[in-house]
């Protein structure tokens, strides 16, 4: 009976379904990069934002309290839970009887002689997508304050001292050293993403890798092979992530810093 199978077999037989893993991982890595990148920017500008976004007479474009904004902003998003955000997300346009038009984009290729559909977008996938972007540029954004605050003052006030504007000092003097002094930081981030993914599955209707491990798991009542073999792809997924960006912390890292 396949209850009494062995460990061999029960590999074997979640392994059949190698083709939803493969394309659940896709679709993980998918919103992983979107949610990187688009946290990345937000944060950046979140932290500019807290940090020199303050009233200033003399700079007429800073009359706006920036920080006040962007601190009320990263409390909110870092002190509830992303599970909380998903369901906030999802569910706010039916509260509002709004009905969101999101394209469907959708993809098929052949792999191993065996044809992998892979849906990009449509509403679910958007708002795990958004959630996890809004969610991640909080946290990024307290990452680039801490490195734009380690560059100190002094450089800045110098800057400006020999004629450079306060923008212009903060985007050739404090940045390029803040962008290289937080990629140790950083990359906690950068490798705790991949696993708050997951949530998304608890929306509904989004097919990354917990939702097609659910799926494999009530195929063959396997359930500890299905999360253990998810779990290593996970751990494989987060090592190389570590490890690429230890790579660009050494190779970009400041002399005697």
């Amino acid at each position: 009976m396949i209850f009494q199978a062995n460990p061999i077999e029960q590999l074997l037989a979640v392994l059949v379904y190698w083709d939803r893993l493969f394309s659940g991982f896709l679709l993980t890595m998918w919103m992983y990069i979107w949610a990187l990148l688009i946290g990345f920017f937000l944060g950046l500008l979140l932290a500019l934002s807290r940090q020199y976004g303050h009233f200033h007479r003399k700079s007429p474009i800073w009359w706006f309290p920036l920080d006040k904004i962007s601190t009320v902003y990263i409390e909110i998003f870092r002190g509830t839970p992303l599970i909380a955000q998903l369901f906030f997300f999802f569910f706010l346009p039916n509260a509002l009887n709004f009905s969101p038009d999101i394209m469907v984009i959708e993809t098929s290729f052949n792999f191993f002689n065996t044809e992998i559909t892979l849906k990009l977008l449509d509403y679910p996938i958007f708002v795990g997508i958004l959630a996890l972007s809004l969610n991640s540029g909080a946290y990024q954004a307290e990452y680039f304050r801490g490195s734009i605050i380690s560059v100190g003052t002094g450089q800045l006030e110098a800057a400006q001292s020999i004629g450079m504007s306060r923008l212009s000092s903060i985007r050739h003097i404090v940045l390029p050293q803040a962008l290289r002094r937080v990629i140790p930081s950083w990359s906690n981030e950068a490798a705790y993403l991949p696993k708050y993914t997951v949530l998304v599955y608890f929306i509904g209707g989004v097919e990354e890798l917990f939702s097609q491990a659910d799926f494999i798991q009530h195929k063959t009542f396997f359930p500890l092979t299905t999360y253990v073999i998810v779990a290593i792809m996970f751990l494989i997924t987060i090592t190389l992530i570590s490890k690429l960006l230890d790579v660009i912390h050494k190779r970009t890292r400041i002399p005697g810093l």
